[in-house]
Protein backbone atom coordinates (compact mmCIF):
# COMPACT_ATOMS: atom_id res chain seq x y z
CA UNK A 1 0.00 0.00 0.00
CA UNK A 2 1.56 3.29 -0.98
CA UNK A 3 -1.20 6.40 -0.57
CA UNK A 4 -0.08 9.66 -1.48
CA UNK A 5 -1.63 12.09 1.31
CA UNK A 6 -4.10 14.66 -0.03
CA UNK A 7 -2.83 18.66 0.58
CA UNK A 8 -5.42 20.91 1.09
CA UNK A 9 -5.79 22.75 -2.52
CA UNK A 10 -3.70 26.16 -3.33
CA UNK A 11 -6.99 27.93 -4.12
CA UNK A 12 -8.44 26.75 -0.76
CA UNK A 13 -5.76 28.31 1.49
CA UNK A 14 -5.79 31.28 -0.42
CA UNK A 15 -9.39 31.93 0.37
CA UNK A 16 -9.49 30.73 3.64
CA UNK A 17 -6.57 33.63 4.20
CA UNK A 18 -8.60 35.93 2.27
CA UNK A 19 -11.35 35.27 4.50
CA UNK A 20 -9.64 36.04 7.80
CA UNK A 21 -8.54 39.61 6.36
CA UNK A 22 -10.76 40.76 4.03
CA UNK A 23 -12.43 43.91 4.57
CA UNK A 24 -16.18 43.43 6.02
CA UNK A 25 -18.04 46.04 3.25
CA UNK A 26 -15.32 44.48 0.08
CA UNK A 27 -18.14 43.73 -2.98
CA UNK A 28 -16.46 40.72 -3.49
CA UNK A 29 -16.88 39.36 0.10
CA UNK A 30 -19.99 37.16 -0.79
CA UNK A 31 -18.15 35.71 -4.42
CA UNK A 32 -14.99 34.79 -2.10
CA UNK A 33 -17.25 33.37 0.23
CA UNK A 34 -18.87 31.34 -2.14
CA UNK A 35 -15.99 30.23 -4.32
CA UNK A 36 -14.38 29.16 -0.53
CA UNK A 37 -18.07 27.12 0.28
CA UNK A 38 -18.02 25.35 -3.13
CA UNK A 39 -13.85 24.13 -2.44
CA UNK A 40 -14.54 23.25 0.93
CA UNK A 41 -17.33 20.99 0.06
CA UNK A 42 -15.56 19.22 -2.34
CA UNK A 43 -12.40 18.74 -0.67
CA UNK A 44 -14.08 17.34 2.61
CA UNK A 45 -15.77 14.99 -0.06
CA UNK A 46 -12.75 14.08 -1.15
CA UNK A 47 -11.30 13.36 2.11
CA UNK A 48 -14.63 11.12 2.81
CA UNK A 49 -13.49 9.04 0.16
CA UNK A 50 -9.77 9.03 0.95
CA UNK A 51 -11.24 7.40 4.26
CA UNK A 52 -12.05 4.15 2.24
CA UNK A 53 -8.43 3.85 0.17
CA UNK A 54 -7.24 3.02 3.97
CA UNK A 55 -9.26 -0.12 4.02
CA UNK A 56 -8.37 -1.11 0.61
CA UNK A 57 -7.46 -5.04 0.67
CA UNK A 58 -5.30 -5.76 -2.62
CA UNK A 59 -3.41 -9.06 -3.00
CA UNK A 60 -0.10 -6.94 -4.66
CA UNK A 61 1.40 -4.01 -3.97
CA UNK A 62 -0.68 -0.24 -4.93
CA UNK A 63 -0.72 3.12 -5.25
CA UNK A 64 -3.08 6.19 -4.92
CA UNK A 65 -1.96 9.60 -6.19
CA UNK A 66 -4.49 12.21 -4.87
CA UNK A 67 -4.83 15.56 -6.87
CA UNK A 68 -2.99 15.22 -9.68
CA UNK A 69 -2.42 17.87 -12.44
CA UNK A 70 -1.07 16.87 -15.61
CA UNK A 71 -0.45 18.96 -18.87
CA UNK A 72 -1.54 16.88 -22.18
CA UNK A 73 0.48 17.29 -25.44
CA UNK A 74 -1.68 20.50 -26.33
CA UNK A 75 -0.74 21.68 -22.85
CA UNK A 76 -4.50 21.41 -21.54
CA UNK A 77 -4.90 20.35 -18.13
CA UNK A 78 -6.44 17.14 -16.09
CA UNK A 79 -7.27 17.98 -12.82
CA UNK A 80 -7.69 14.35 -11.43
CA UNK A 81 -9.18 13.61 -7.76
CA UNK A 82 -7.64 10.12 -7.71
CA UNK A 83 -5.73 7.51 -9.47
CA UNK A 84 -5.74 3.77 -8.52
CA UNK A 85 -2.56 1.99 -9.87
CA UNK A 86 -1.83 -1.47 -9.52
CA UNK A 87 -0.22 -4.63 -11.22
CA UNK A 88 -3.44 -5.13 -12.68
CA UNK A 89 -5.14 -1.91 -13.72
CA UNK A 90 -5.32 1.44 -13.50
CA UNK A 91 -8.81 3.14 -12.08
CA UNK A 92 -9.08 7.17 -13.00
CA UNK A 93 -12.14 8.13 -10.06
CA UNK A 94 -13.76 11.46 -10.17
CA UNK A 95 -15.58 12.68 -6.96
CA UNK A 96 -18.41 14.63 -6.61
CA UNK A 97 -20.20 15.83 -3.12
CA UNK A 98 -23.36 17.19 -4.39
CA UNK A 99 -26.91 16.36 -3.04
CA UNK A 100 -30.53 16.00 -4.67
CA UNK A 101 -31.64 13.21 -7.08
CA UNK A 102 -28.95 13.25 -9.80
CA UNK A 103 -29.58 12.68 -13.43
CA UNK A 104 -27.53 11.88 -16.18
CA UNK A 105 -28.84 12.04 -19.79
CA UNK A 106 -26.71 9.94 -22.25
CA UNK A 107 -28.36 11.20 -25.24
CA UNK A 108 -27.76 15.04 -24.45
CA UNK A 109 -24.64 14.44 -22.20
CA UNK A 110 -27.04 17.11 -19.93
CA UNK A 111 -26.48 16.35 -15.68
CA UNK A 112 -29.21 18.16 -13.76
CA UNK A 113 -29.27 18.04 -10.16
CA UNK A 114 -32.79 18.50 -8.68
CA UNK A 115 -32.99 20.17 -5.25
CA UNK A 116 -35.42 18.95 -2.46
CA UNK A 117 -37.32 22.34 -2.95
CA UNK A 118 -38.04 21.37 -6.75
CA UNK A 119 -35.45 23.29 -7.83
CA UNK A 120 -33.40 21.87 -11.13
CA UNK A 121 -30.28 23.51 -12.01
CA UNK A 122 -27.16 21.86 -14.33
CA UNK A 123 -23.91 21.03 -13.51
CA UNK A 124 -20.74 19.74 -15.22
CA UNK A 125 -20.86 16.17 -16.80
CA UNK A 126 -18.80 13.92 -14.55
CA UNK A 127 -19.11 11.26 -17.00
CA UNK A 128 -17.39 13.52 -19.93
CA UNK A 129 -14.40 14.40 -17.54
CA UNK A 130 -13.61 11.29 -16.50
CA UNK A 131 -13.59 10.02 -20.21
CA UNK A 132 -11.54 12.57 -21.03
CA UNK A 133 -8.46 11.86 -18.58
CA UNK A 134 -9.32 8.09 -19.25
CA UNK A 135 -7.39 9.02 -23.09
CA UNK A 136 -5.21 11.08 -22.01
CA UNK A 137 -4.34 8.36 -19.66
CA UNK A 138 -4.26 5.81 -22.05
CA UNK A 139 -1.71 7.53 -24.14
CA UNK A 140 0.87 8.31 -21.85
CA UNK A 141 0.60 4.60 -19.83
CA UNK A 142 1.20 3.34 -23.66
CA UNK A 143 4.72 1.47 -22.76
CA UNK A 144 2.88 -0.20 -19.41
CA UNK A 145 -0.29 -2.35 -20.91
CA UNK A 146 -2.54 -1.60 -18.08
CA UNK A 147 -5.85 -1.61 -18.49
CA UNK A 148 -8.04 1.41 -17.67
CA UNK A 149 -11.19 1.77 -15.78
CA UNK A 150 -12.92 4.94 -14.85
CA UNK A 151 -15.33 5.33 -11.74
CA UNK A 152 -17.56 8.51 -10.44
CA UNK A 153 -17.95 8.61 -6.74
CA UNK A 154 -20.14 10.52 -5.14
CA UNK A 155 -19.75 11.04 -1.25
CA UNK A 156 -22.60 12.96 -0.17
CA UNK A 157 -25.03 10.54 1.20
CA UNK A 158 -27.84 12.60 0.44
CA UNK A 159 -27.20 12.42 -3.24
CA UNK A 160 -29.93 9.97 -5.19
CA UNK A 161 -28.24 8.56 -8.29
CA UNK A 162 -31.95 8.29 -10.79
CA UNK A 163 -30.51 7.65 -14.33
CA UNK A 164 -27.35 7.37 -15.94
CA UNK A 165 -26.48 5.60 -18.76
CA UNK A 166 -23.62 2.10 -18.24
CA UNK A 167 -20.59 3.76 -20.38
CA UNK A 168 -19.13 4.62 -16.51
CA UNK A 169 -19.79 3.16 -13.56
CA UNK A 170 -21.26 5.93 -11.05
CA UNK A 171 -21.74 4.87 -6.91
CA UNK A 172 -21.69 6.26 -3.76
CA UNK A 173 -18.59 6.22 -1.81
CA UNK A 174 -19.61 3.14 0.41
CA UNK A 175 -19.27 1.04 -2.72
CA UNK A 176 -15.89 1.43 -3.53
CA UNK A 177 -14.10 -1.57 -1.44
CA UNK A 178 -16.78 -3.60 -3.78
CA UNK A 179 -15.96 -1.88 -7.20
CA UNK A 180 -12.09 -2.60 -6.44
CA UNK A 181 -12.61 -5.99 -5.66
CA UNK A 182 -14.52 -6.58 -8.55
CA UNK A 183 -12.27 -4.89 -10.68
CA UNK A 184 -9.34 -7.33 -9.47
CA UNK A 185 -11.65 -10.32 -10.32
CA UNK A 186 -12.15 -8.70 -13.98
CA UNK A 187 -8.32 -8.22 -14.13
CA UNK A 188 -6.64 -11.36 -12.31
CA UNK A 189 -3.91 -11.60 -14.20
CA UNK A 190 -0.85 -9.11 -12.82
CA UNK A 191 0.32 -7.37 -15.81
CA UNK A 192 3.60 -5.42 -14.67
CA UNK A 193 6.34 -6.51 -11.87
CA UNK A 194 6.88 -4.96 -8.86
CA UNK A 195 9.47 -2.80 -10.73
CA UNK A 196 7.37 -1.49 -13.56
CA UNK A 197 4.65 -0.61 -12.03
CA UNK A 198 7.04 1.70 -9.49
CA UNK A 199 8.78 2.98 -12.67
CA UNK A 200 5.22 3.97 -14.04
CA UNK A 201 4.20 5.80 -10.67
CA UNK A 202 7.41 7.57 -10.80
CA UNK A 203 6.87 8.79 -14.52
CA UNK A 204 3.06 10.03 -13.47
CA UNK A 205 4.04 11.50 -10.25
CA UNK A 206 7.36 13.21 -12.46
CA UNK A 207 4.40 14.78 -14.88
CA UNK A 208 2.60 16.40 -12.10
CA UNK A 209 2.60 20.34 -12.37
CA UNK A 210 2.49 21.91 -8.70
CA UNK A 211 -0.31 24.60 -7.74
CA UNK A 212 0.01 27.97 -8.75
CA UNK A 213 -1.98 30.58 -7.50
CA UNK A 214 -3.71 32.71 -10.79
CA UNK A 215 -5.57 35.46 -8.35
CA UNK A 216 -3.64 38.23 -7.27
CA UNK A 217 -6.13 41.19 -4.92
CA UNK A 218 -4.38 44.60 -4.22
CA UNK A 219 -3.32 44.76 -0.41
CA UNK A 220 -5.52 47.34 1.01
CA UNK A 221 -8.71 45.38 0.69
CA UNK A 222 -7.40 43.18 3.73
CA UNK A 223 -6.32 43.80 7.10
CA UNK A 224 -2.25 43.51 7.84
CA UNK A 225 -0.60 42.59 10.84
CA UNK A 226 -1.46 39.15 13.28
CA UNK A 227 -5.04 38.52 13.91
CA UNK A 228 -6.13 37.36 17.21
CA UNK A 229 -7.81 33.81 16.75
CA UNK A 230 -9.34 34.23 19.93
CA UNK A 231 -10.99 37.17 18.48
CA UNK A 232 -12.36 35.50 15.43
CA UNK A 233 -9.26 37.82 13.42
CA UNK A 234 -11.20 40.98 14.63
CA UNK A 235 -8.18 42.69 16.11
CA UNK A 236 -4.92 43.26 15.63
CA UNK A 237 -1.86 41.40 17.83
CA UNK A 238 1.19 43.33 19.10
CA UNK A 239 4.77 41.84 19.34
CA UNK A 240 6.40 42.38 22.42
CA UNK A 241 9.86 40.34 22.85
CA UNK A 242 9.20 37.07 21.17
CA UNK A 243 5.35 37.15 21.90
CA UNK A 244 2.52 38.05 19.92
CA UNK A 245 -0.46 39.80 22.25
CA UNK A 246 -4.28 40.79 21.90
CA UNK A 247 -4.69 43.48 23.73
CA UNK A 248 -8.30 43.07 23.52
CA UNK A 249 -8.44 39.28 24.94
CA UNK A 250 -5.14 39.78 26.58
CA UNK A 251 -4.33 36.21 24.67
CA UNK A 252 -0.55 35.91 24.07
CA UNK A 253 0.93 33.22 21.21
CA UNK A 254 4.34 32.62 19.66
CA UNK A 255 3.37 29.96 17.01
CA UNK A 256 0.57 32.52 15.27
CA UNK A 257 3.03 34.37 13.47
CA UNK A 258 3.76 31.15 11.35
CA UNK A 259 -0.02 31.40 10.26
CA UNK A 260 -0.35 35.15 9.71
CA UNK A 261 3.41 34.87 7.90
CA UNK A 262 1.40 31.98 5.46
CA UNK A 263 -1.32 34.33 4.74
CA UNK A 264 1.66 37.19 3.87
CA UNK A 265 2.72 34.42 1.55
CA UNK A 266 -0.60 33.57 0.04
CA UNK A 267 -1.96 36.99 -0.22
CA UNK A 268 1.08 39.16 -1.30
CA UNK A 269 4.55 37.56 -2.34
CA UNK A 270 6.69 34.43 -1.61
CA UNK A 271 9.85 36.69 -0.37
CA UNK A 272 9.44 39.05 2.38
CA UNK A 273 12.10 41.63 3.56
CA UNK A 274 12.85 43.45 6.55
CA UNK A 275 11.06 46.42 5.42
CA UNK A 276 8.29 44.85 4.11
CA UNK A 277 7.96 42.58 7.24
CA UNK A 278 7.55 45.35 9.74
CA UNK A 279 5.29 47.30 7.21
CA UNK A 280 2.85 44.06 7.27
CA UNK A 281 3.18 43.07 10.46
CA UNK A 282 3.67 46.46 12.05
CA UNK A 283 7.07 45.92 13.83
CA UNK A 284 8.31 49.33 14.63
CA UNK A 285 12.28 47.68 15.82
CA UNK A 286 14.59 46.79 12.47
CA UNK A 287 16.80 44.57 14.93
CA UNK A 288 13.58 43.01 15.94
CA UNK A 289 12.34 42.40 12.80
CA UNK A 290 15.85 40.64 11.38
CA UNK A 291 15.67 38.37 15.09
CA UNK A 292 12.70 37.52 13.89
CA UNK A 293 13.70 36.59 10.45
CA UNK A 294 16.73 34.96 11.48
CA UNK A 295 15.02 32.73 14.03
CA UNK A 296 13.15 30.51 11.30
CA UNK A 297 16.39 30.26 8.88
CA UNK A 298 14.48 31.17 5.81
CA UNK A 299 16.72 30.65 2.63
CA UNK A 300 17.76 34.26 1.89
CA UNK A 301 20.24 36.51 -1.02
CA UNK A 302 21.37 39.55 -0.65
CA UNK A 303 23.41 41.71 1.64
CA UNK A 304 22.27 41.98 5.14
CA UNK A 305 20.85 45.64 4.29
CA UNK A 306 19.06 44.52 0.97
CA UNK A 307 18.62 40.84 2.07
CA UNK A 308 15.57 38.85 0.28
CA UNK A 309 13.68 36.29 2.34
CA UNK A 310 12.25 32.95 0.62
CA UNK A 311 9.53 31.88 2.23
CA UNK A 312 9.31 27.92 1.87
CA UNK A 313 6.65 26.03 0.83
CA UNK A 314 4.40 24.08 3.56
CA UNK A 315 5.47 27.35 5.33
CA UNK A 316 3.65 26.46 8.41
CA UNK A 317 4.69 23.21 8.82
CA UNK A 318 8.38 24.85 8.26
CA UNK A 319 8.40 27.27 11.12
CA UNK A 320 7.08 24.69 13.35
CA UNK A 321 10.24 23.22 14.00
CA UNK A 322 11.67 26.92 15.23
CA UNK A 323 9.28 27.79 18.13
Amino acid sequence: MNIIFREKPLKLLWLEALLRRLREQDPEAGYFMEQFRRLDAGFAGEQRVDKEWDEIVCPNTFFVLHNLLLANTANHFHQLDTLFICKHFILVVEIKNINGKLDFDGTTYQCTRTKPDGTVEGFPNAITQIQRHIRFIKIISKNYSLPIEGAVIFSNPSAIIVNHPNTVPIFHVSGLQSHIQNLLKKYSKPILTDEQLTRFVQLIRAQHQPQKLLTRIDSSRFRHGVLCPKCNYKNQMFYYRGIWKCSVCRHNSIEIFAEALQDYQLLVNRTITNSQLRTFFRIESSDAANRLLRKFHFPSIGTTKNRVYHLPDDLTKYMKQFF
